[in-house]
């Protein structure tokens, strides 16, 4: 992400609601290309909302933007030229999108009732759970845990069918996508990210959950909720 004073003070003053603002759909994400980029928070999506370039003409503030998706209708990307406003109304357009996908019931029920019981049982109390990160020793905590988590997923591919290791791999991936989110994320979407981790791992069966979950849930357990 650019640093402050490298983007305008006008661009800045239109977006700092959304960036102070405590959201579970979308998240600031690195960009050099451009002054300002925000991504779903769904790891599967590719949806964006990309400011990239800001001039003056005539003594107007222009901006160029660029997005996806365009509508409800329609998956495309667009790109849109004209008043620095303009950033307001179609990033108002692109939340409610992803507010309404988010609405909607598509994941697997069982996996979906699994999250919601690991999220409840690492429920944080702490008044800055949904703006502040984990302490830099529950980060690296975090980091080893998933590290080890790996290495236990692939000792457990080995007798597996390939739909099985292909699930297993799939965790693994998961683990790696939530070790990169540890230091950029707010401790209540780790824990989302996690409980989703753990939820699918239960799906896939029992022994995988417990090398990963049930032999350590002692030690998450103080690491999380205690510090």
């Amino acid at each position: 992400m650019k640093k402050k004073k490298e983007i305008p003070l006008v661009v800045l003053q239109i977006v700092e609601p959304y960036i102070k603002e405590s959201n579970d759909l979308y998240q600031i994400t690195e960009t050099k290309e451009s002054l300002m980029k925000f991504i779903d928070s769904d790891t599967e999506s590719d949806f964006y909302f990309e400011i990239q370039d800001f001039e003056v003409q005539n003594n107007k503030s222009i901006v160029s933007i660029e997005f996806k998706p365009r509508n409800a209708q329609d998956l495309e990307l667009v790109r849109v030229s004209g008043d620095v406003t303009n950033i307001n109304t179609y990033f108002k357009k692109w939340i409610t999108i992803l507010d309404q996908y988010s609405k909607i019931e598509y994941e697997d029920p069982i996996i979906k009732a699994n999250k919601e019981r690991f999220i409840e049982k690492f429920k944080l109390v702490d008044e800055d759970a949904e703006f502040s990160s984990f302490n830099l020793e529950q980060q690296i905590f975090l980091e080893n845990y998933l590290d080890k988590s790996k290495e236990k997923l692939a000792v457990l591919k080995n007798g597996k069918s390939e739909n099985e290791k292909l699930e297993i791999t799939e965790l693994e991936l998961e683990a790696e996508i939530i070790k990169t989110a540890l230091t950029k994320e707010s401790k209540q979407k780790i824990i989302k990210r996690l409980s989703k981790f753990w939820a699918k791992a239960q799906k896939i069966g029992l022994p995988i959950i417990k090398e990963i979950f049930v032999s350590t849930i002692s030690e998450l357990t103080k690491r999380l909720l205690i510090g």
